[in-house]
């Protein structure tokens, strides 16, 4: 087991985990209905790009082959020659460092620093000197499906069946999902896992996530495992208890990005007084780590105030002991830039950062957690002051709005009607 300071002491800087002992294991796709099937696919993580995305495509059926690929192995020398900021495919990590924010890149080594058993600089030092070819998975990211019960505004159909039933709907889009079922040596891997994160989609209602895990209790092997549930909150974790008492930790990852009807119009589908419900007895439950994502856009950066206010209220965070390992992440939005603080003209740069100026004094005193909430509205400070107005974002901003206003509750000039000048023909 090794500290994050003596992971970046040691393997530099600017070094990724997730290509030496991670894999992100992808068994759907959303394709185009004349198509017939698509490969499963096996990448560092979920966020990398390449020009050829068939290179994670799984080969001679097998996951662990797949990951020593070529593309693989050279992510692997890039990562500890320390060209991180220079590869194209970590643009979402890099960006987010830049403007301030952390880094699922920052946020993975934590991680693996806190749950991992194993000595990961000299498992790292061993892959390199097997001229860079891994051996085993510790932390697995498995995708089986993209069934979801909401339609978030910066979804993709890949990401959720509402989101895709949404662009077939709305936008008379030809896509299909294809399910197809695990490699024949993805089960003899999850002997050596120590950490599985389960990705969607809605995680609790996948019914190939609880297959794994009955699998695991089954096998003996879920004491040696921690799981991480990706989930929206928009059921109780009550109905996994029995399950998840085999497990040698749970740490559910909770997508909270605003409060009341923000959050239901950036999450579509979302009701807020349930949500809440679900997510404070999630924050709170004995036996559960909870980590909230707060995903960042133009669409509820002028009341980011109102859920950090909120998750202060609720005394969540570093003096609260009913949990652990509990935190949040501010993640900038990904993939849509035009959804992100390039959009947000200056005159709501200006009402946003006021805002958050003023919340900023309430957290006066040194303690633990005036210090932590002092942290957190700082990293949204940065990335709205790091990232530079592009009037053509505002524009797309518009265009993608006013579609999907037409299939939300309300618009969002009702919602934030501070947008709502940026929208008069």
């Amino acid at each position: 087991m090794n500290s994050e300071q003596e992971i970046y002491e040691k393997l530099g800087k600017n070094i990724c985990l997730a290509p030496f002992v991670g894999a992100f294991y992808q068994t759907n796709n959303v394709v185009s209905r004349s198509q017939s099937g698509s490969p499963n696919s096996v990448r560092p993580c979920s966020l990398i790009t390449t020009d050829n995305q068939s290179q994670w495509d799984i080969v001679n059926g097998s996951v662990q082959d797949t990951r020593n690929n070529r593309t693989w192995k050279q992510l692997r020398k890039d990562m500890l020659d320390g060209r991180l900021f220079e590869l194209a495919g970590c643009q979402v990590c890099t960006s987010n460092e830049c403007s301030g924010a952390t880094s699922p890149r920052q946020s993975n080594i934590q991680f693996l620093s806190q749950f991992s058993d194993t000595d990961i600089v000299q498992q790292v030092r061993d892959i390199e000197a097997n001229d860079y070819e891994s051996t085993s998975v510790i932390s697995l990211d498995y995708y089986p499906s993209n069934f979801c019960n909401y339609s978030c505004i910066m979804c993709d159909p890949g990401a959720s069946t509402q989101r895709m039933a949404y662009e077939i709907r709305i936008n008379n889009a030809d896509k299909k999902l294809v399910l197809n079922p695990a490699d024949p040596d993805f089960f003899s891997i999850l002997n050596t896992v120590q950490i599985i994160n389960f990705a969607g989609g809605e995680t609790v209602l996948q019914k190939q996530v609880f297959e794994i895990i009955d699998y695991l209790i089954q096998q003996d092997l879920a004491k040696n495992i921690v799981i991480s549930i990706l989930t929206n909150a928009s059921s109780s974790p009550a109905a996994l208890k029995e399950r998840f008492s085999h497990f040698k930790q749970v740490i559910y990852n909770v997508s909270v990005d605003g409060t009341h009807e923000v959050i239901e119009y950036q999450r579509r589908g979302c009701s807020w007084p349930e949500l809440e419900k679900n997510a404070l007895e999630l924050m709170f439950h004995q036996s559960i780590s909870t980590v909230i994502n707060y995903v960042l856009t133009a669409v509820n950066v002028l009341s980011s105030m109102d859920f950090i206010n909120w998750a202060y209220d609720n005394n969540f965070g570093p003096n609260q002991t009913s949990t652990r390992g509990s935190y949040i992440n501010i993640s900038p939005v990904f993939r849509v830039d035009y959804l992100g603080q390039s959009a947000l003209p200056p005159e709501l740069r200006s009402i946003a950062l006021e805002r958050l100026h003023i919340g900023l004094s309430q957290f006066g005193s040194d303690s633990p957690i005036d210090v932590y909430y002092t942290g957190l509205v700082n990293s949204i400070i940065a990335v709205i002051e790091t990232t530079a107005y592009d009037h053509v974002s505002t524009t797309d901003f518009v265009k993608h709005i006013q579609n999907e206003d037409r299939a939300s509750a309300r618009p969002l000039c009702e919602v934030v009607p501070e947008w709502a000048p940026y929208f008069q023909s």
